[in-house]
């Protein structure tokens, strides 16, 4: 059967019309289209995020703003955000001092992870929080020793002694060596992130708060005063 183009030219123009809109949808329609559901799907995870924030700011706003700031302001002094070397000696001279005790030395172990800046905090074999060393030596009665080592642990910032050695030297104020831990906290890195849900704060951490809030803050005593100490070697190897 022969076939007559005559007879093909009626539909000739509109299989060509039919070809370029094929066209014009594979090269221009297509990717607007997807252009279109992308930004379909970020608006609707943009109105996620919105409505989670939303939520967190209405029970923001259902605390108790001065009772929290308070509980918030004691929590950091106990247990800083970072580590302050020089609010930690303050501390320890400042109580030494109020129990009549002489600071002979104090030196600060590993001292290149005091100086460094890092993202990753390590923690000690067997460690619960970070924290970094001071070896600190007192001269004075086994009383006041007593009384130095019970109020540094209830003092702010949170400070643990460990080791305690006394000179080996009969006399009524014997030198007394002994290591204390002071330890901080980072904040977390995911801090304010929309998509976490706010905790409320348990039984448990409110009672470790009271038990925080019983802590000494000394108030005003936080810089380094002028003691009649020996040596103060905080870099020696």
């Amino acid at each position: 059967m022969k076939i007559n183009l005559k007879d093909l030219k009626p539909f000739l123009l509109p299989a060509l019309i039919i070809f370029l809109i094929l066209v014009v949808t594979a090269f221009v329609l297509k990717p607007k289209l997807e252009v279109m559901v992308k930004s379909h799907q970020q608006l609707t995870k943009d109105k996620k995020i919105l409505a989670d924030l939303t939520k967190k700011l209405a029970t923001l706003e259902g605390l108790a703003k001065v009772e929290f700031s308070e509980k918030t302001d004691i929590a950091l002094a106990v247990l800083p955000a970072e580590k302050d070397v020089p609010g930690n000696l303050a501390v320890i001279k400042n109580v030494a001092l109020n129990n009549g005790l002489i600071v002979n030395d104090i030196t600060i172990s590993e001292v290149g992870e005091i100086a460094a800046v890092s993202d990753e905090i390590k923690l000690k074999k067997d460690a619960i929080l970070p924290s970094f060393r001071l070896n600190v030596s007192l001269t004075g009665s086994l009383e006041m020793i007593k009384n130095f080592i019970s109020q540094i642990q209830s003092t702010a910032p949170l400070m643990e002694v460990k080791n305690v050695s006394l000179s080996q030297k009969k006399t009524e104020s014997p030198e007394t060596k002994m290591e204390i831990e002071a330890y901080f906290l980072p904040f977390p890195k995911t801090l304010g992130k929309p998509e976490q849900q706010l905790i409320a704060i348990t039984s448990g951490e409110e009672k470790i708060f009271s038990r925080i809030n019983g802590f000494t803050f000394l108030k005003g005593q936080q810089t380094l005063p002028n003691l009649p100490v020996g040596k103060e070697n905080l870099f020696s190897p």
